[in-house]
């Protein structure tokens, strides 16, 4: 949830945890055992260890849970992000953790107070094997480092696809949307559905501002990384831009302050684009189901950009081989095959572990839940330490043109001239 969203779930069983340390280490008789099989983490000698959990993904409560069951052997503390506990405040106090769960967001932070190892060596030791990941993961990764270097662990994926009201289709008498549109089919059925229901406004579409921009599907940097320059002013982001403000070109069609309360609850929106809440969706009273995320007209990049959460190893840990193996537990087909029933997108190919996506919440057992499979990973983009700041100022420009005040070119220049200032300011500190 930066995007990295929060669904929470703190509230799995005992049971269930208890289920998920008693099946590793056993072989699965649906699937044959992976090559490269972590080594047994039950070799494990007692250890003290140190887990900095920010909030993120599975909850911190259920991360410990897991590793106090299956480890009984290890003294775990944990250390929760929050007031007078951020990382940077925990590094100054002189505590080094052992084992980091942090966002993508704050990559280049850990980066900065230099918390991150490669894992490379430890991969090999413990004859780790990342083929288990979905295609595009380890490319990613890489693309972090300058050099190729593994330096995070990443530990489940936040596709998008795109959610719909079914009940404001059919009084509208317009078709359900379908797998595999573009962002130009969107939009004409968008302009089907903005209407006047007595005295309530129901918009066609809107979709979450930042995650299309952290997540773009045309593999287009926010900065150069060679010169350290803004890389936004150009015909490919021209094309992004206009393509993905059109929709606030429709009339009625404007944005509401929250696009995913105007969805859920006040079930006023008939479409929107974001990434996995459906244990939300479950719960509520909505009618809706789901598609694929939506594609650029004549581009073959259909994914969009991996933003996954991570395990990582600082530097200074004096405990690597032990925190790695834990790492290991928490990454195992058998933890992933829980996660994946309670909504969580698992990030290995396994098929085993794919098809129990969702089953373990009520009132999924008919959605179109293969369409976030559909989202697969794209080309990374190169990274910058200058991203985060580029990107909210990208957002920034896209909510500034939403009135019709600004043209393209004009926006996209001023945009340039911003995050080229930002730049500069960071660079003399």
């Amino acid at each position: 949830m930066t995007m990295m969203r929060k669904r929470g779930w703190a509230s799995l069983g005992m049971a269930a945890l208890l289920l998920v340390g008693a099946g590793c280490g056993t072989k699965s008789s649906e699937a044959p055992p992976e090559t490269g099989k972590p080594s047994q983490p039950e070799q494990l000698a007692p250890v003290s260890l140190t887990l900095f959990k920010e909030d993120n993904g599975v909850s911190a409560e259920t991360v410990e849970q897991l590793i106090r069951n299956k480890f009984p052997q290890v003294t775990l503390k944990v250390i929760k992000s929050g007031k007078g506990t951020m990382i940077d405040e925990v590094v100054a106090s002189g505590e080094t953790p052992d084992i980091i769960s942090y966002s993508l967001g704050g990559l280049w932070k850990l980066k900065d107070l230099q918390l991150l190892s490669d894992l490379t060596p430890l991969i090999q030791t413990h004859k780790f094997d990342l083929n288990r990941f979905v295609d595009g993961v380890v490319d990613t990764v890489r693309s972090y480092s300058d050099n190729g270097a593994f330096l995070v662990m990443p530990f489940e994926l936040n596709n998008n696809a795109l959610f719909y009201n079914k009940d404001i289709f059919d009084k509208a008498g317009v078709g359900y949307p379908q797998d595999g549109m573009t962002w130009d089919q969107v939009y004409d059925l968008a302009k089907k559905l903005v209407r006047m229901d007595g005295n309530v406004q129901v918009n066609g579409f809107h979709y979450n501002f930042l995650n299309v921009i952290y997540k773009n599907q045309l593999a287009l940097p926010f900065v150069d990384a060679k010169t350290n320059k803004a890389a936004v002013n150009n015909d490919a982001w021209a094309q992004w831009v206009k393509v993905m403000t059109a929709f606030y070109t429709i009339p009625g069609n404007q944005p509401p302050v929250d696009e995913k309360t105007a969805f859920l609850k006040n079930q006023t929106l008939a479409m929107r684009t974001g990434p996995n809440y459906i244990t939300e969706l479950a719960a509520s009273n909505l009618n809706w189901d789901l598609v694929s995320f939506p594609s650029f007209s004549g581009s073959s990049l259909t994914g969009t950009q991996m933003n996954a959460p991570y395990y990582a190893i600082p530097p200074a840990s004096k405990n690597k081989d032990a925190a790695f193996q834990v790492i290991s537990y928490l990454m195992s087909d058998e933890v992933a095959t829980e996660l994946a029933r309670q909504g969580r997108i698992p990030i290995v190919k396994s098929e085993a572990v794919r098809k129990e996506f969702g089953k373990g919440i009520a009132g999924l057992e008919h959605k179109n839940l293969a369409a976030f499979f559909k989202d697969t990973i794209a080309k990374p983009a190169p990274q910058t330490k200058f991203d985060g700041a580029a990107k909210s100022a990208f957002n920034a420009m896209i909510v500034s043109m939403l009135g019709g005040g600004k043209d393209t070119n004009t926006a996209l220049r001023e945009l340039e001239e911003t995050v080229n200032k930002q730049i500069e300011q960071e660079l003399r500190r």
